[in-house]
């Protein structure tokens, strides 16, 4: 029964963990368009971050109380286990440096470079689904350095 129990909870703190990592994957979107026109397979990701989506649009300022709610309620929250705080950290903070990304591209633009970080975005999302799946914490440079410093 014991077993069962926290078999459970080790399930429910793994998905809990891969959800949050469609935040950034959802900022990274429109660097992506060309991609999604040339291969439409990769139009499953809109399906993947539609509830993150639905959230951010359907309350004023959505986007920034999300945020708020993640860090308060989910980083800084001490009830809730490590491997959450630390993947919902680590996820926040790819969001803010795609928003950073974001405004200096508006700058500067450059089509190529927002391919380049779509794919890259793309790629840190897998690789986190696949070690969060599998309980392990993905280690992402300088960003999981600076979670380590924020939890």
């Amino acid at each position: 029964m014991l077993k069962d129990k926290f078999q459970l909870n080790q399930i429910i703190q793994r998905l809990s963990s891969v959800i949050f990592y469609t935040l950034p994957l959802k900022a990274s979107l429109p660097f992506g368009n060309y991609l999604f026109y040339k291969f439409s397979f990769l139009k499953v990701l809109l399906y993947l971050t539609f509830p993150v989506a639905i959230i951010e649009r359907s309350l004023p300022f959505g986007g920034l109380l999300f945020f708020l709610i993640l860090f308060a309620g989910v980083v800084r929250n001490p009830n809730i286990p490590y491997f959450v705080r630390y993947n919902a950290c680590q996820a926040l903070l790819l969001d803010i440096a795609l928003i950073i990304i974001n405004y200096l591209l508006r700058i500067l633009p450059v089509a190529e470079f927002g391919l380049i970080v779509f794919v890259f975005t793309l790629s840190i999302f897998m690789f986190a689904i696949f070690q969060c799946i599998n309980g392990v914490e993905p280690e992402i440079p300088f960003i999981s350095k600076s979670v380590r410093m924020q939890i």
